[in-house]
């Protein structure tokens, strides 16, 4: 398992003992796929003729219109989907999971299951956010893949800490911390699979060079 995925099986062992986690995916009630987006497609076209009837398939990518497709696609009609998406990790979620973010859409589940996982969440004390694949990749598009593209340019540039930050530097560098953690893997495919990050970061090129000019021009 990577980070992740983790982090998930030691949250259902520390407040759903009664949930049991099997090796075969033939006995599974529920599956979340924990893999790279990159390898969703294929990972979910090989588990799809191993899955039980009524099965639940609840994926955590950090984008969802690519993996909602993928699944409606592959996925046979006896299998229910709930998309969602975490959104918080190892790092953030080190001090515990109250107050942090959840998304959830209900793709094709019964409405009776996705109330049992909302019910659980709330156990969790995690805060819901219903929302569309559609308007949560518009959203992620800055709130994550713009954070995580900040933060992995002062990583290249080697910003770090000096003896006079200002408080504005700490919350750069606190920025930062948060994001290099994680896999270039997921940062590129947070980028190369949601639909609205190349907008952002077009825009974000023309803010840096509009400033660039401006303070040449001075």
């Amino acid at each position: 398992m990577g980070r992740f995925g983790t982090l998930l099986a030691s949250i259902i062992k520390k407040h759903f003992p009664n949930a049991i986690l099997v090796d075969k995916i033939e006995e599974a009630d529920i599956v979340f796929p924990c893999v790279p987006i990159r390898a969703f497609e294929e990972v979910i076209k090989e588990i799809s003729p191993k899955l039980k009837n009524g099965a639940l398939v609840i994926d955590v990518c950090s984008v969802k219109v690519h993996p909602v497709k993928v699944m409606k696609k592959h996925l046979p009609k006896h299998v229910q989907i709930i998309a969602s998406h975490p959104l918080f990790g190892p790092d953030s979620a080190k001090n515990g999971l109250a107050g942090l973010k959840i998304m959830l859409w209900n793709v094709s589940a019964k409405k009776s299951t996705f109330n049992k996982i909302q019910t659980s969440c709330r156990k969790l004390n995690l805060q819901i956010i219903e929302i569309t694949p559609e308007e949560h990749d518009k959203f992620m598009a800055f709130s994550l893949a713009y954070t995580h593209f900040i933060g992995r340019i002062g990583k290249d540039m080697k910003i770090m800490s000096t003896p006079i930050d200002t408080e504005g530097f700490k919350q750069t560098l606190k920025i930062q911390q948060y994001v290099v953690n994680d896999s270039e893997e997921l940062f590129i495919d947070m980028h190369r699979f949601n639909p609205f990050s190349d907008a952002m970061r077009k825009k974000f090129i023309e803010a840096v060079i509009k400033l660039d000019n401006k303070i040449n021009l001075g």
